[in-house]
C-alpha cells in the first residue's frame, strides 16, 4: 500500500468560507470552486493541477491518503464524487496529519507543526492573498505561486506522517476516524424552531438596545458611557461588569429595579452571543436540514475533544432556555427518528480514585447506587441505616458532591470558597475533611509533584504514563520565580501556539484524571461506531446517537451496556452510565 498526501485549494472570501458556513455549507455555496489539488506520494507521485479535469484520482485507489485537515479534504472529495466532479475510488484509509500533530504535542496547524518540529517557517501569505481571487482571474505569476505553495503543503504533510506515524497508536487513529465520521453524518436541525428562535432573539436584542440611553451616541458596550450614565444618576459604578464578579452582580441586583438600562447592558452581550450562535446554525444548516459542524480530535493537551466552527461550539452549548430561546432543543430529528443520549456517570471521580489506587473508594462506588451517598458514608457524614441520602437529606448530598468535585485537585480553602459559594470557615473544614479521608488522592498529588521535581533536576522530559498506553507529555520543564517561590513551567500546545503553563501536583492529577476519562470514553465511542451506531456528536462524556423510532429503546439499552463495560486495557475500573430517548436534545 502506497501513501499519498492530498491538499485542495479553493475559492474563499469573507462570506464564502468554512468558518462562516460549515463544511457542506461552504462546498455548496454558489461561489465555491475547488480549483487546485496537489498530490505527493511516497512512491514518487508529484502533481498539482485542476482536480476536475487534470488529476488522475485512480492514484488513491486502495492506498493510504493523507491530508493535514482530512475533515475538510476527505469530505470535499466525497462531496465532489456525489456531484459528479470526479470519479469514486475506494481508498484504504484517509488520515488526518493535523490530528497526528495534535497527538504528538504539536500545534494543529501545518505552519505551527512544521515550525515547532523542523524549525521551518511556512509562509502563509500566498494563502492569505488567494482570498477573493478566482483561478481564471489570477496572473500567471500568481498561479505559479499558488501551485508551488500547494505542492509544498503536500510535501510537508507527507513528511510529518513519515516522521511521526510510528508513535501514533492504532487506537488513536481509530478515534480520529470515528470523530470525522460523526461530523460527516451531520446533526438534524428543527429549522422551523430555528426561524422562530431568531425572531425571538432579535426582538429581545431590540428591547435591550432601546433601553440603553446612549444607544444613538456611543457604542452600546462603552464602559465610559456606562460610567457617565451612573454618575448622571448619582450612582458609583462597579469596578467590573463581568458576569462572574460577585460585587458586580450584587450592585446590579440592588439597582436594576430602578434603572432598566443596567440590566439591559448586562443582558446585551449574552443576547448578542445567542444571536450569533443561532445565525451560525442558520448559515450552516443545509437543505437536508442538517448541520455539519466540527468536533476536534485531541483538541486539548489531555487529549479531550474540543469544539470548532466559529460562533458555534458543540462542546459548549448553553443549557436550558435563555431569553426565550433554547439552543439545544434545535437539535431534533425528523418524524420517525429519535435521539439516544447517554453519558458516563461521574467518570472523573472514578478515574481519580483509580489513579490514586484508592481501592476502598472504588469498592464503595461499585457497591452504591449513588456515588455521593458512598462518599458521604466515607466522610462519616451519613449512615446507611438512615435511608437514601438524596431523599432524606438532599442538602447534605449537595455538600458532599461539592466536596468530591471541588477538592480532588489540591484546591486551597480560599479558592474552594469561591467556586463552592461556601464561607471561608466552611471551606476550610470541607478541604480538611476531604484531605483527611482521601489520603491516597493527597499522596497522588505529592507523588506527581516529586516526579516533576526530579525530572526538572535531571533535565529530563516529563511525562505521565496512562493505562491506555498513551502518555501526557510536558517536554523539558522550566522554572520561574514568583513571590520568592519556584514555579515549574511547561510549554503546552494550544491551537497554533505553545503557551507556558504552571505545573503542580494538583494540576497534574487533574490532567491525568481527565486524560484517562477521555481514553475510556474514546474507547467506548470507537466500540459503538464499530457496532454500527450512528453517532452524530459527543460532548465530554456524553454521546448522542440518531436512530429509527422503533429501534430507540433497544439501542438505549445496548449503548448503556457498552458504556458500562470497561476497556480491555482497564478491566478493574467500575463504570456506570445513564441515558434517555429524546425527541430533541436537552440536558
Amino acid at each position: 500500500m502506497n501513501t499519498i498526501a492530498i491538499d485542495f485549494e479553493s475559492y474563499y472570501d469573507k462570506d464564502c468560507s468554512v468558518k462562516f458556513l460549515g463544511l457542506l455549507g461552504y462546498f455548496s455555496h454558489t461561489d465555491f470552486d475547488a480549483y487546485r489539488v496537489s498530490a505527493v506520494g511516497d512512491e514518487g507521485t508529484s502533481f498539482v493541477g485542476c482536480p476536475k479535469e487534470e488529476f488522475d484520482w485512480s492514484v488513491i485507489e486502495n492506498n493510504r491518503v493523507l491530508s493535514h485537515n482530512a475533515q475538510f479534504d476527505e469530505t470535499l472529495y466525497l462531496y465532489g464524487v456525489d456531484k459528479g466532479w470526479w470519479k469514486k475510488y475506494e481508498y484504504a484509509e484517509w488520515v488526518c496529519t493535523a490530528d497526528l500533530a495534535a497527538y504528538s504535542g504539536l500545534p494543529r496547524s501545518l505552519k505551527g507543526a512544521t515550525t515547532t518540529l523542523y524549525n521551518l517557517e511556512v509562509d502563509k501569505s500566498t494563502r492569505d492573498n488567494m482570498s477573493g481571487k478566482r483561478w481564471e482571474d489570477m496572473t500567471k505569476e500568481f498561479q505559479d505561486e499558488v501551485d508551488e505553495y500547494a505542492l509544498k503543503d503536500s510535501e510537508l504533510c507527507l513528511k510529518l506522517w513519515q516522521d511521526l506515524e510510528g508513535d501514533w497508536p492504532q487506537m488513536e487513529r481509530d478515534i480520529s476516524l470515528m470523530n470525522r465520521r460523526c461530523v460527516q453524518r451531520g446533526i438534524p436541525i428543527n429549522t422551523e424552531l430555528l426561524k422562530k428562535s431568531l425572531v425571538t432573539i432579535n426582538k429581545r436584542l431590540f428591547e435591550a438596545e432601546n433601553s440603553i440611553p446612549w444607544i444613538d451616541e456611543k457604542p452600546i458596550l462603552s464602559r465610559q458611557a456606562f460610567n457617565d450614565e451612573c454618575k448622571k444618576e448619582g450612582l458609583e459604578p462597579p469596578a467590573s461588569l463581568a458576569l462572574t464578579d460577585e460585587d458586580a452582580n450584587k450592585w446590579i441586583k440592588e439597582n436594576e429595579g430602578k434603572y432598566k438600562w443596567i440590566s439591559a447592558v448586562r443582558d446585551y452581550r449574552r443576547i448578542n452571543s445567542l444571536k450569533r450562535k443561532l445565525e451560525a446554525f442558520e448559515y450552516a444548516t443545509m437543505g437536508d436540514k442538517r448541520y455539519y459542524g466540527g468536533i476536534l480530535y485531541h483538541g486539548a493537551h489531555t487529549g479531550r475533544f474540543s469544539g470548532s466552527g466559529g460562533n458555534l461550539n458543540l462542546q459548549n452549548l448553553p443549557r436550558g432556555e435563555m431569553f426565550g430561546v433554547n439552543l439545544r432543543s434545535l437539535i431534533s430529528p425528523k418524524k420517525g427518528r429519535k435521539l439516544v443520549v447517554v453519558d458516563l456517570s461521574q467518570i472523573e471521580v472514578r478515574t481519580l480514585c483509580w489513579l490514586a489506587e484508592d481501592q476502598d473508594s472504588l469498592d464503595e462506588i461499585k457497591a452504591s447506587d449513588d456515588i455521593y451517598e458512598a462518599f458521604a458514608i466515607r466522610f462519616d457524614k451519613w449512615d446507611k441505616s438512615k435511608g437514601v441520602l438524596k431523599d432524606e437529606d438532599p442538602s447534605l448530598r449537595h455538600l458532599v458532591k461539592t466536596m468530591v468535585l471541588g477538592c480532588g485537585y489540591s484546591v486551597s480553602a480560599g479558592k474552594f470558597a469561591m467556586i463552592s459559594g461556601m464561607d471561608e470557615e466552611e471551606a476550610v473544614k470541607a478541604v480538611k475533611l476531604y484531605r483527611t479521608k482521601m489520603k491516597r488522592v493527597v499522596s497522588l498529588w505529592n507523588n506527581l509533584q516529586r516526579k516533576l521535581h526530579v525530572a526538572y533536576s535531571l533535565g529530563d522530559d516529563f511525562s505521565i504514563e496512562l493505562p491506555s498506553g498513551r502518555s501526557l507529555d510536558y517536554g523539558k520543564i522550566q522554572t520561574a520565580m514568583q513571590f520568592g517561590r519556584r514555579n515549574y513551567i511547561a510549554l503546552i500546545a494550544k491551537g497554533a501556539k505553545k503557551i507556558p503553563v504552571k505545573l503542580y501536583g494538583g494540576l497534574l492529577t487533574e490532567n491525568a484524571s481527565q486524560a484517562l476519562a477521555r481514553d475510556i470514553f474514546s474507547d467506548i465511542l470507537t466500540r459503538l461506531e464499530n457496532r454500527g451506531m450512528e453517532i452524530i456528536f459527543h460532548v465530554h462524556d456524553e454521546v448522542v446517537i440518531e436512530v429509527d423510532e422503533e429501534d430507540a429503546e433497544e439501542t438505549l439499552d445496548l449503548v448503556i451496556e457498552e458504556m458500562r463495560t470497561p476497556p480491555e486495557w482497564l478491566p478493574d475500573i467500575p463504570l456506570d452510565a445513564e441515558g434517555k430517548v429524546l425527541d430533541k436534545y436537552e440536558k
